[in-house]
């Protein structure tokens, strides 16, 4: 006798089909009995008597307490409750919510495409290599930021198999002071010419919240713009990357790394939170006409979240799959890491002393659905993906 657990709807199918000769149309129709969800809203807009009788026409079950409400059950079970949902008039836009989500939450496979490149995603989790152009980083500050030294670097990350080369001319680390747009360019654009001229076939993507950093580095040849503050920190950033219709990668900040450490944010649930501040923001940009197709979310691991918010964040990664877009992580070397191999090891680590904590960090955010890693030990990174993939996309059983 086995216990068998299914993570989608596609290896419960292939199960029916091939395990028990069940026919393919039967096996595909009831593919969703294999899969369990719980949805979770915390904001209804609906009746609970809308509920509970959908729900019990459905055979799911329909939790309500203080105006929010948990609906569980198998995919399919799910489905025939939005069937059901559709009967009432203040339940139509809920059980339209839910469908998307559900199929969101099935979508595998990606694919950015800029400038004449293109990165399939799914299958094969892509690196973005870190290199800092400051003074200032918390890891490798100071070592890069003369042009031939990047380019060096660069070149190795591209050898070592980096997909994406991540440039960054201003620390964001906490406590870190801002510095002007000249100040930025000119820590950035020699290294970036350098470097598109030598590795034109490589992702270069320039980690910058200023708007009018991010245009020119996209007229030099940039290919992603990574904003660590969504667009809060510049509004007319939104306006920039709609205009070049480049990817964009939208990430989740609370508060300012100047004054993390003396107002330290707190939240209530930090994946609740972090998906309503991505779906508001993402309204914005459609609302400029950018192209989602071109969007990366990443949930800013350390950006503004305490020690318990990041692992919160990694254990519960496959949550933020109901956006149905390119997801991205970056763990590497961060504080948090150091923190915990204090508590459970008894001793302090430098930066460069947590690859193998980094690895670790990075384990469930992939197995969650992470389709990118922004590391600084690529080569390391490369091996230990290689094994963690062949086993996420192992379809046997």
């Amino acid at each position: 006798m086995l216990i068998k657990h299914f993570r989608d709807a596609d290896l419960f199918y292939k199960f029916l089909k091939e395990r028990l000769r069940v026919h393919v149309k039967e096996a595909r129709l009831r593919a969703g009995e294999g899969v369990f969800h719980c949805v979770y809203e915390s904001a209804p807009s609906v009746s609970p008597k809308s509920l509970f009788e959908a729900g019990r026409r459905a055979c799911v079950s329909v939790f309500w307490s203080e105006g929010k409400f948990v609906v569980c059950g198998s995919e399919a079970r799910l489905k025939d409750f939005c069937s059901e949902l559709v009967r009432y008039e203040d339940a139509k836009k809920l059980a339209r919510e839910i469908l998307e989500a559900l199929i969101n939450y099935r979508k595998k496979n990606f694919r950015l495409q800029y400038n004449r490149k293109i990165l399939p995603l799914g299958l094969k989790t892509a690196i973005m290599g870190v290199i800092n152009l400051t003074p200032d980083s918390f890891s490798d500050g100071g070592l890069y930021n003369e042009p031939t030294k990047a380019l060096k670097r660069a070149l190795r990350m591209a050898q070592e198999g980096a997909e994406i080369i991540d440039l960054g001319a201003e620390s964001t680390r906490p406590g870190s002071e801002r510095v002007s747009r000249e100040e930025e360019l000119r820590r950035l654009l020699p290294a970036l010419r350098l470097i598109r001229k030598e590795l034109p076939d490589v992702w270069l993507s320039v980690d910058t919240y200023k708007s009018e950093v991010a245009r020119i580095a996209l007229e030099e040849g940039a290919d992603i713009i990574n904003d660590v503050s969504g667009g809060s920190f510049d509004p007319k950033m939104f306006e920039v990357v709609s205009r070049y219709r480049c990817p964009y990668v939208l990430n989740h900040m609370k508060g300012r790394p100047e004054t993390w450490k003396t107002e330290p944010p707190s939240y209530g649930d930090v994946i609740e939170e972090i998906v309503s501040y991505f779906r508001e923001r993402i309204e914005k940009l459609k609302e400029l006409g950018y192209e989602e197709e071109k969007l990366i979310l990443d949930p800013g691991i350390g950006f503004g979240k305490r020690p318990e918010d990041n692992v919160d964040i990694l254990s519960r990664f496959s949550e933020l799959k109901i956006l149905g877009k390119v997801l991205m992580v970056g763990v590497s070397r961060k504080s948090f890491i150091g923190e915990i191999l204090e508590v459970f090891l008894g001793r302090k680590t430098e930066p460069r002393e947590r690859l193998f904590g980094s690895l670790g960090a990075l384990a469930p955010a992939v197995m969650g659905g992470a389709h990118i890693v922004r590391v600084h030990d690529v080569k390391e990174t490369r091996e230990f993906l290689a094994v963690l993939d062949a086993i996420r996309t192992n379809d046997a059983v």
